[in-house]
C-alpha cells in the first residue's frame, strides 16, 4: 500500500514540476512590472503611457537594465526614425524572425504588420513566398534580400541589385540593421525562452501602430 502512495506522490511531484516549467516566463526570473529601477522605471512607464504592458521580454531583459535600455533604443528608432516605409520594415522583421525561429518576435509583429497594410494572405504566404502571388516586386526584393541576409554565404550582388531599383542607401542600410536587429532579438528570445503572452498576435497592440 505504502508503495501505491509513493508512486502517485511521485507523479504529482512530477506533473506540479511540469506545469510550473510551463507556466514560467522564462529561464530567467522577470522584473516586477512596477518597479522603483531609475533606468526601467520611465520605460515601462513609457509603455503604459502607449496604452500597453510590459512584454514578457521587456520584464526578463529588464534584468540588465543599462543595455536593456540601449537595445530598447535601437528598437525605437528602427520603428520610429527610420525613412524606409515601415510595409517594408515589418516584412523583413517578419521574414527575418522565421528564418531565425523566432516565434516569440513573429507573434508580437504579425498585428503590426497588419497595421502597416500587409494582408492576412501575405503574412500567411511569407514562409513560401517564391511560389506566392501575393507579393509585388519592391516586396520579393525584400524578402529575397532577407533570405540572404540569413544566408551563411550571405548577400549576392543579384539580391543587392535587386533591392536596390527599389530603394536608395540609406533605406537599404535601415533594411539591413533592422535584419540584423531582429536576427539578434529572436536569438536572445530563444536562448533565454521568453514566453509568448496570452492573446499576443490577435490584435493591434500599443507597439507599433503606423
Amino acid at each position: 500500500m505504502r508503495s501505491v502512495w509513493t508512486s502517485l506522490v511521485v507523479l504529482l511531484l512530477l506533473s506540479t514540476e511540469g506545469l510550473a516549467q510551463d507556466e514560467r516566463m522564462a529561464r530567467v526570473a522577470p522584473v516586477p512590472s512596477h518597479t522603483s529601477d531609475p533606468i526601467l522605471a520611465p520605460l515601462f512607464d513609457g509603455v503604459r503611457a502607449r496604452g500597453g504592458e510590459p512584454l514578457n521580454m521587456h520584464r526578463v531583459l529588464g534584468n540588465a537594465p543599462k543595455i536593456f535600455k540601449a537595445y530598447v533604443d535601437i528598437a525605437y528608432a528602427l520603428r520610429s526614425s527610420a525613412d524606409v516605409a515601415r510595409e517594408f520594415r515589418e516584412l523583413i522583421i517578419l521574414r527575418t524572425v522565421q528564418l531565425s525561429g523566432g516565434e516569440y518576435e513573429f507573434v508580437q509583429h504579425r498585428p503590426m504588420a497588419l497595421s502597416c497594410g500587409m494582408s492576412p494572405a501575405q503574412i500567411d504566404a511569407i514562409a513560401n513566398w517564391r511560389e506566392s502571388s501575393s507579393f509585388d516586386a519592391r516586396q520579393r526584393a525584400v524578402l529575397a534580400y532577407a533570405d540572404e541576409v540569413a544566408a551563411e554565404k550571405g548577400v549576392s550582388d543579384a539580391a543587392f541589385q535587386a533591392l536596390a531599383q527599389f530603394f536608395n542607401p540609406q533605406e537599404i542600410v535601415e533594411l539591413t540593421i533592422t535584419a540584423g536587429f531582429y536576427t539578434a532579438a529572436s536569438r536572445i528570445t530563444k536562448a533565454l525562452d521568453i514566453k509568448i503572452e496570452k492573446g499576443a498576435g490577435q490584435a493591434v497592440s500599443a507597439y507599433g501602430k503606423c
